[in-house]
């Protein structure tokens, strides 16, 4: 089965207007270096994880059908790209309900009446529909905030998405329980260092690889402020992969 990594960065992307740090600028001169915000895209399913503010491009390049949505939570970088699926005529949301409530203001606001679907998943329960199975788990990501990721099962293959976490996950056993053994874990890797119940740094993101122990981890949301790309590689060694734009990957 394949993968599509559509997006690899976090909220402002890279380059990020008016900065002048390394990978700012290695990124102007350089298109390998450039990081969309993150998206994800499983052909299997023709399903989009998070509908990034860079959609357009993802899916003028990507050229495929998208049938459902999933979202992490209602962020700008997460879920503002949602307008460009007008392409699409019928299409099914799936994530907490207060996250769809934003979903569905941002299609009522932009593109007004659609035939489209929003199914609300409650966390920590498992959903069959029929050829795949999904279970959108909590995370702790800014007080007082819905934010989750998602485990979605497609025939033998078991996916872990984090989505953005604080290093809480750590620690969250019932989650790590869940997700142990996937044949992909997806986890963030924001910035260099974790920030409390806001996002994972390099070291908490691989100690989060380790104690999953999938087939094979891939690290996005990668901010501008982090490590240049080599000093991941780096720093990541075999603990998984960090991603590029439109990496595709076999699972």
């Amino acid at each position: 089965m394949k993968v599509i990594l559509l997006g690899s960065g976090s909220y402002s992307g890279t380059p990020k207007a008016l900065c002048n740090c390394e990978n700012c600028t290695r990124a102007r001169k350089f298109p390998q270096y450039r990081r969309t915000r993150f998206s994800m895209y499983i052909p299997k399913i023709r399903a989009l994880i998070d509908p990034s503010p860079d959609l357009y491009y993802h899916l003028k390049h990507l050229n495929e059908k998208i049938e459902r949505v999933f979202i992490t939570h209602p962020h700008f970088d997460h879920i503002a790209g949602l307008p460009e699926l007008q392409v699409f005529k019928e299409v099914i949301f799936y994530s907490h309900e207060k996250t769809l409530s934003i979903a569905k203001l941002l299609q009522e606001t932009f593109l007004g009446q659609r035939e489209w679907r929003y199914i609300p998943l409650e966390f920590n329960k498992w959903y069959d529909f029929g050829n795949f199975k999904v279970n959108h788990f909590p995370v702790v990501h800014q007080p007082g905030e819905v934010a989750g990721g998602f485990i979605l099962e497609i025939g033998e293959k078991r996916i872990a998405i984090t989505g953005d976490t604080g290093p809480e996950i750590l620690g969250d056993e019932k989650t790590l329980e869940e997700i142990q053994g996937a044949d992909l874990l997806v986890a963030e890797m924001t910035h260099k260092h974790s920030i409390p119940r806001t996002h994972l740094g390099v070291d908490d993101a691989v100690k989060l690889a380790q104690k999953v122990n999938a087939v094979k981890t891939l690290f996005v949301h990668i901010s501008h402020s982090n490590y240049t790309h080599e000093e991941l590689e780096e720093k990541v060694g075999e603990a998984g992969i960090v991603g590029r734009d439109f990496m595709h990957l076999g699972i």
